[in-house]
């Protein structure tokens, strides 16, 4: 039996993570998986995590400043049995580089320890594997995140074509410059496909301060783009909607990185826009150039866009082949549990 400590709410791309997770854990590890939320532990979990083979981490950007206690309030020496990360990334402003990231004394004494006792951990990309470096964790294989992974698609290939019937705009945590612009150039671009904008963590992200006036942009965005001719669709909290949203398009484009590693792993195709270091870190793990959101300007992003039809889906079929390569990684981490 294996414990697979994750953090899915509201935001919908957590949900694929643990999904895909498990699905590698059930082919290649073990069927019998627990799944315990990092926020409600509670003393009576000490009887499971003494029954079972392992307790992994997993979902998204986990390495963080205060990834203990803050991300994981997980004591070690109540837990026997191995801790192993699965798949986490780093999580910094785009201005950061690795080097220049520092844990918390707290945080950087808990990442020691966890692979103090294990072979090796799992990291979705590069810069997470330099940002463990620089403590000198070094067993770390980079296996790309889980949600590269659908099992059923491994053997399909990248296929391009240039009709767009159905166009997804995923759009960022926070609202950025370019953001409108975006959206109304793409209206004109693709004026006769069925044009979709998509929020992750549904228009009310949160009741607090942030999250109302994030809610209060969002809104602004959904009424202009509906005037449009969008259709606006919350996805808070489901994997289900992920799925329906995303698989029936011809081309995603957005910020959000894991409707970027869906459609990948569906081999539709996909433009990512880099809000922070997630998705920095899926550019360089996957091999393709990084857009940055910048100061509003979009002629980055759109000159993306054309390459893309103009080289027939280069970039596209570089990401899968990418994946298809570092799945024989993911395979070795696997076998390690």
């Amino acid at each position: 039996m294996i414990v697979t400590i994750c953090g899915a709410y509201k935001n919908a791309g957590d949900h694929l993570i643990g999904d895909r997770a498990r699905a590698l854990l059930r082919a290649h590890v073990d069927p019998d998986i627990v799944v315990l939320d990092r926020k409600a532990i509670k003393t009576d979990d000490s009887e499971l995590f003494r029954k079972a083979r392992a307790v992994l981490l997993t979902g998204g950007p986990a390495y963080q400043r205060e990834i203990y206690p803050t991300i994981y309030p997980i004591e070690l020496e109540n837990i026997p049995c191995p801790v192993i990360p699965f798949g986490l990334g780093w999580k910094a402003p785009s201005t950061q580089a690795p080097i220049e990231f520092r844990f918390s004394p707290s945080g950087e004494k808990f990442i020691r320890a966890v692979h103090n006792r294990i072979p090796c951990s799992s990291a979705r990309d590069p810069l997470t594997v330099e940002v463990l470096g620089s403590l000198g964790v070094d067993n770390v294989i980079m296996t790309g995140c889980p949600a590269w992974y659908d099992l059923s698609y491994l053997d399909e290939p990248y296929a391009f074509t240039d009709r767009v019937q159905k166009l997804v705009l995923s759009t960022p945590a926070r609202i950025q410059p370019g953001t409108r612009k975006l959206m109304l150039w793409l209206g004109k671009r693709f004026p006769n496909a069925n044009r979709v904008l998509s929020f992750h963590h549904g228009l009310l992200p949160a009741l607090n301060k942030s999250g109302i006036k994030r809610a209060a942009d969002f809104a602004r965005l959904s009424f202009e783009a509906m005037r449009y001719g969008w259709q606006v669709e919350s996805l808070a909290g489901s994997l289900e909607k992920l799925e329906t949203v995303y698989s029936s398009a011809d081309l995603h484009i957005g910020y959000r990185v894991h409707a970027h590693l869906f459609c990948l792993s569906r081999r539709i195709p996909s433009i990512l826009i880099n809000e922070d270091s997630r998705g920095a870190g899926q550019a360089c793990a996957l091999g393709t150039k990084s857009l940055g959101v910048g100061d509003g300007k979009i002629d980055a992003i759109k000159a993306a866009i054309e390459h893309h039809f103009e080289t027939r889906g280069s970039d596209v079929s570089a990401s899968v082949e990418r994946m298809l390569s570092t799945y024989p990684e993911m395979k070795r981490f696997l076998a390690t549990i």
